[in-house]
């Protein structure tokens, strides 16, 4: 504001005058230099509590006195500060009568005041200035908890008189009219000046209105002004009609404050921000004004939050999250604070990051749930291994009917309801369960899915729920290692219920429908298809070939890794109409897998038994049987080939074997 200008006692001026304190006869040169150069009215932010020391010269008190009474004959004003204590014991006992002059206009409601100060004892005015007519205004501040001042003891109760600060004073001899106080009844109290109010709390406090310290205000040396020359235009422009404060800025003075805009701000600024603050009308808003926009923007900022975080996007959660903060803040700093707004940003903050953690604490609970229910219903026919990818990414799993490339694995016990016969019903199920867990702990190792139990059966799938190529490869390996293992459950069987499981399983890989299938009651986790019927039908195929595992043509093809296998047929199942080829998978106790040579005996034969080379391949077959007379497959060619040999070959699908029953 170019109404007000400092006056500072810098370090330039103590250096020049030569002593501390200033003597008051400069002070008196500072007053009649002020009053030729046309100031309006002079503050000083310096105290003159006690008199002054003189020998055989002029009583310098008397000639600071005379420069008061010189300048305030033209309808001017000088104004000497004072302090206030909150302490009774340092104050004086009653107010001095100077102050009477300046006790403001008050209405008080009947019980309502504010909180009670005392002038301090040690800071007030000594009588030949008071005499003088100077004017008075109390300075004093106190700190927030973090030891910021931002608030102005702007009036204060002293003995039940309401006196005001310095800044004040000097505000009302500027414009010329006192202003008006007005306390509530909850002990807070308005200050009214120009059709505006400004809020005062119980201590009659004001929060100040920063606007800057000395790059805000015109600063001018004390001894420039001292030293100035009567005829100086330009000094005559920086201080005629104005406010001039005097107060120290010196590097060694005492007088420096940590304010919000500096952390080491002269005291004078303070009071030069209060005057700006009151004549622009530059003051805070209305608290409830100032809730009621924080309430708005905490409400909206929130509500908008909980419906975006309805859609369940993280990423657009935490990109309105960071939004709200960087626009609330930049709204608050281009609108808000400009117009005297103090919004609460730290609680709307507070609410905004408080909404998105406690919505992402239950979505995440929510999703920690989820899990743990799939997880609880998965683990019951899903490898655990394959149970922790599919919580990595939900996506992969999709409930309902839906087209996967698979590998189906049927395993059945061979004979299983005449073994019933000879257990009972607790010695059946415990016998049984015994096998189960075995051979579905195996399934789970090697990442499949029980589809179902079906009395003796044991249904598997690899490739679904979770997605992965080389399903073929696992089924295939987990069929070699459940059949290895029945050695072991057969020894435990022997031991417990004298009684051996034989198994067959059967093995096709293909698109089928897998999903969760059934009402909307009970449901379960299954795939349908004609590749699970056929390899249903493989697994039926193994006590008609004399095998344990039976492959189809479509498993073999997708193998990865090598694994000793035979052909055994083209077979037409029922409900098929073109044949599939046949495989065994030969375990590790298999007599060709531990044979080698016979095994590349059997392929050659079958080539030739395929090549209608009948009689050679006879002749290998019945070599093969000379060793293992009790294969199945060797026994079932060879009684082929003999047929052939007497009744002929037939000129199509000598090699395709039809299955009349499923």
């Amino acid at each position: 504001d170019k109404n007000i200008a400092l006056v500072s006692i810098d370090d330039s001026s103590l250096q020049k005058i030569g002593s501390w304190p200033i003597p008051r006869t400069y002070h008196a040169k500072l007053i009649n230099k002020l009053s030729h150069f046309g100031a309006k009215v002079v503050a000083f932010d310096v105290m003159f509590p006690e008199k002054s020391l003189s020998c055989n010269q002029d009583d310098p008190d008397k000639i600071l006195a005379q420069a008061i009474k010189d300048f305030e004959s033209s309808n001017r004003k000088v104004f000497f500060s004072y302090t206030i204590s909150y302490l009774k014991e340092e104050g004086l006992k009653e107010v001095p009568d100077s102050l009477y002059n300046y006790m403001m206009d008050s209405k008080i409601p009947s019980g309502a005041e504010l909180g009670p100060k005392y002038i301090s004892k040690h800071n007030f005015p000594i009588k030949e200035f008071t005499d003088a007519g100077v004017g008075l205004g109390h300075i004093a501040m106190r700190d927030d908890l973090d030891g910021i001042f931002r608030n102005y003891q702007m009036v204060a109760n002293l003995d039940s008189f309401y006196l005001p600060s310095l800044g004040l004073a000097v505000y009302e001899a500027f414009i010329g009219n006192q202003t008006k106080l007005e306390l509530n009844t909850d002990n807070t109290a308005l200050l009214k000046f120009n059709n505006r109010q400004m809020e005062i709390n119980s201590q009659g406090e004001t929060k100040i209105r920063f606007v800057g310290g000395d790059q805000q205000f015109d600063d001018i040396s004390y001894i420039d002004v001292i030293n100035a020359d009567p005829s100086d235009i330009t000094m005559q422009k920086r201080i005629k009609d104005k406010i001039i404060f005097v107060g120290s800025t010196a590097t060694g003075a005492h007088d420096l404050r940590p304010t919000p805009v500096d952390a080491k701000l002269p005291g004078v600024y303070i009071h030069m921000n209060i005057n700006h603050m009151l004549i622009n009308e530059f003051i805070y808003q209305p608290s409830a004004e100032t809730i009621k926009y924080s309430l708005v923007l905490l409400f909206l900022g929130s509500l908008l939050l909980l419906i975006t975080q309805s859609f369940g996007i993280a990423l657009l959660d935490i990109g309105l999250l960071v939004t709200l903060l960087g626009g609330s803040f930049a709204l608050d700093a281009r609108y808000f604070m400009p117009q005297g707004y103090e919004i609460k940003l730290f609680y709307c903050w507070l609410c905004f990051v408080a909404v998105y953690s406690w919505n992402t604490f239950l979505n995440f609970q929510s999703t920690s749930k989820e899990k743990k229910q799939i997880r609880g219903a998965f683990s019951r026919y899903v490898a655990p291994t394959i149970v922790t990818e599919m919580l990595k990414d939900p996506d992969n799993i999709k409930l309902g009917g839906t087209k996967k490339n698979i590998t189906c694995l049927f395993s059945d016990v061979r004979d299983f309801t005449s073994i019933s016969e000879k257990l009972s019903a607790d010695q059946l199920a415990s016998a049984l369960n015994y096998y189960m867990n075995a051979m579905t702990d195996l399934i789970f190792e090697s990442k499949g899915t029980v589809d179902k139990y079906i009395g003796d059966a044991i249904v598997a799938i690899w490739g679904a729920p979770l997605e992965f190529n080389d399903h073929p490869q696992f089924a295939v390996d987990c069929a070699i290692k459940m059949t290895n293992k029945m050695h072991d459950v057969n020894r435990e069987l022997k031991r417990l219920y004298n009684l051996e499981f034989k198994v067959g399983v059967g093995l096709n890989s293909g698109e089928c429908s897998v999903g969760n299938m059934g009402s909307d009651r009970i449901f379960s986790y299954t795939a349908l298809g004609d590749n699970m019927n056929l390899g249903a039908r493989l697994e039926g195929l193994c006590k008609y070939y004399g095998t344990q595992i039976i492959i189809s043509e479509f498993t073999l093809a997708r193998l990865n890794a090598t694994i000793k296998y035979r052909a055994l047929d083209r077979v037409l199942v029922k409900g098929k109409n073109h044949p599939v080829a046949i495989f065994e998978v030969l375990h590790d106790q298999h007599p060709l897998s531990q044979s080698p040579d016979l095994l590349i005996k059997y392929s050659k034969a079958y080539q030739l038994f395929l090549s209608k080379n009948i009689e050679e391949a006879h002749m290998l077959f019945k070599d093969i049987l000379q060793t293992i007379p009790d294969d199945k497959p060797t026994q079932r060619l060879s009684t082929l080939c003999e047929q052939f040999l007497s009744t002929g070959i037939p000129e199509i699908d000598h090699d395709v074997t039809k299955m009349t029953e499923k």
